[in-house]
C-alpha cells in the first residue's frame, strides 16, 4: 500500500509541477517554481561569481530606486547615501515610497503586523513574492520535501485558513496539498493535545508553523506520557525556538526539526543548520546589522537587522529596518553550506530590558540559564517598572531551587544587581496580537 501511495505522490508532483509552470505562472506572472529552480543553478556557481551577481543587482535596485521613487530621487545610487527606514516610514508617506511605474508592475497585497500590533497592508510586485517563495522551496527541498508534498500549516491565526484567502490562493494552495484547517492560536493543553493528533492524521511529509504552537503541541503530547509518528520535517517560524522546544519538539514527534526566519516585506527567507547559524538567500536580498547609531555591527554582535530587497520595485525595500534584533554570522559557516548568514535572531527592536541608568540589554542577555535550566519549559520577562523584573516560567520535570538560583543570580549579574527580580509559575504568559510568544514585556 506504502509503495502504491509513494508512486501516486510521485505522479502528482510532476503533474503538478508541469501545470504550475504552463498554467499557473504565466496566469499569476510569476514563476516561483521555475525560479526554485534557478536558485539551485545559482547556488552552484562560485564564490566570486555570486558577490559579483550581488554586486550588479544592488546597483541595478539603487539606480531604479533614484530614478524612479520620490523618497530616494535626491541621493547618489550608492548605499551609504541612503538612509535606514522603517515601518512607519511607509505608512506616513505610502506615495513617496511607490514607483513612478507601480501601475506596469503587478503586485499582491500583504500584510504584516498581526504578531505586533501595528498591522499594515502593502504592495509587492510579483517578482519579489515569487524570489520568496522560490527561496522557501528551494530550502525545503534541502530537507527532502518537494513542491506538492502534503503539509499542515499549524499556529496561524484563524483569519489565514481558507475563509479568509481570495479564490485563487485558496485554489493554489489546494492543488499543492497545503493544509490549513488546524489554523488557530489555542494553546491549552487538550486543544493541543487534539491539534497534535489530527494533525498526524492528515500524514503530511512536512508540518509548518509557530514554534510556540508546536512547541505547546509536543508538551501536550509528553505531558499525556505518549509519543506520536511525526511527519519527515518540522519546520518551526515566527519565533525564537528555545532549546527546550526543540528537545520536546523531537521528543514527542520523532521528526527532523528545522528552524526558519523570514519576512516577506524585507525580504529574506532563512533556515537554520546544524551548526546554528542561519542562511541567508544572497540573491533575494542584501542583509546588514547595525548598531544603536546605525554603524555597521562586527560578527556575533547584536543590532538592528536592516535589509534591501533587490528585486522588490513595485515599492522597492532599501535599508529597511524589519524590526528584528540579531547578530552576523561567519563568512564561512563550519556546516559547509555557502553563503551569508545571521548568528542568532534574539527578538523584536521593542524586546528590550531597561535598567534604571538608562542601559538597554536585550534579549540575548539572558538566554543563557535558560538554556541550562533543565526544568524550564517556556520562560518570560517581564518589567513592570524602571526598578523590577518578573520571570514567568513554565516548569517541567526537574524544576527546584538549582534552577531558580541560576536564573536569579545570573540576571542580577547582567542588570548590575539594578533590578529586583521574581520568579513565578502560575501566572499566563501574554502572547502579541497574532499569537506569538513575547521574550520581554515591558509595562512602561
Amino acid at each position: 500500500m506504502s509503495g502504491a501511495v509513494g508512486r501516486f505522490d510521485r505522479l502528482y508532483r510532476r503533474i503538478l509541477a508541469l501545470a504550475t509552470r504552463t498554467v499557473v505562472e504565466p496566469v499569476l506572472g510569476a514563476g516561483y517554481l521555475s525560479l526554485a529552480d534557478e536558485r539551485e543553478r545559482w547556488w552552484e556557481q562560485n564564490p566570486a561569481e555570486r558577490d559579483q551577481w550581488r554586486a550588479e543587482a544592488l546597483d541595478s535596485i539603487l539606480r531604479y530606486a533614484v530614478a524612479t521613487v520620490p523618497f530616494h530621487r535626491s541621493r547618489t545610487p550608492r548605499l551609504a547615501d541612503f538612509p535606514l527606514v522603517d515601518k512607519q516610514s511607509f505608512i506616513a508617506e505610502p506615495a513617496a515610497h511607490l514607483s513612478d511605474e507601480h501601475r506596469k508592475l503587478p503586485a499582491v497585497e500583504k500584510h504584516t503586523g498581526g504578531s505586533t500590533g501595528d498591522p499594515w497592508n502593502y504592495p509587492l510586485d510579483r517578482r519579489a513574492w515569487a524570489e520568496s517563495y522560490a527561496t522557501q522551496i528551494y530550502r525545503f527541498r534541502q530537507h527532502g520535501v518537494d513542491y506538492g508534498d502534503r503539509r499542515v500549516l499549524l499556529g496561524f491565526p484563524a483569519s489565514l485558513g481558507l475563509q479568509g484567502m481570495g479564490w485563487s490562493k485558496r485554489l493554489r494552495l489546494l492543488a499543492e496539498r497545503t493544509d490549513v484547517s488546524l489554523s488557530g492560536l489555542r494553546v491549552d493543553p487538550a486543544a493541543s493535545l487534539r491539534r497534535a493528533e489530527q494533525a498526524v492524521d492528515r500524514r503530511a511529509r512536512m508540518w509548518y508553523g509557530y514554534a510556540s504552537t508546536i512547541a505547546t503541541m509536543a508538551s501536550a503530547v509528553l505531558d499525556a506520557g505518549r509519543t506520536l509518528p511525526g511527519p519527515e520535517l518540522i519546520v518551526t517560524m515566527a519565533e525564537p525556538l528555545w532549546p527546550s522546544w526543540r528537545s520536546d519538539i523531537v521528543d514527542a514527534f520523532g521528526s527532523e526539526v528545522v528552524e526558519e526566519y523570514g519576512c516577506n516585506d524585507g525580504g529574506i527567507m532563512s533556515h537554520r543548520c546544524h551548526a546554528g547559524n542561519f542562511h541567508l538567500a544572497d540573491h533575494q536580498s542584501l542583509v546588514e546589522v547595525v548598531d544603536g547609531a546605525d554603524a555597521p555591527c562586527p560578527p556575533g554582535v547584536d543590532g538592528a537587522i536592516v535589509i534591501t530587497n533587490f528585486h522588490a520595485r513595485h515599492m522597492p525595500f532599501i535599508r529597511y529596518r524589519v524590526g528584528d534584533i540579531g547578530a552576523l554570522g561567519p563568512q564561512r559557516c563550519p556546516c559547509g553550506n555557502p553563503g551569508r548568514t545571521l548568528a542568532r535572531v534574539t527578538g523584536r527592536s521593542g524586546d528590550l530590558v531597561r535598567l534604571p541608568d538608562g542601559t538597554e540589554l536585550v534579549p540575548a542577555t539572558f538566554f543563557n540559564p535558560f538554556n541550562l535550566a533543565v526544568g524550564v519549559r517556556r520562560w518570560q520577562l517581564v518589567q513592570p517598572d524602571p526598578g523590577s523584573l518578573l520571570v514567568r516560567i513554565e516548569p517541567r520535570n526537574g524544576w527546584g531551587e538549582h534552577d531558580r538560583s541560576l536564573i536569579v543570580d545570573w540576571i542580577r549579574e547582567q542588570t548590575g544587581h539594578q533590578l529586583a527580580v521574581g520568579i513565578t509559575d502560575s501566572e499566563p504568559f501574554e502572547l502579541t496580537g497574532g499569537g506569538k510568544h513575547k521574550v520581554i514585556v515591558r509595562h512602561f
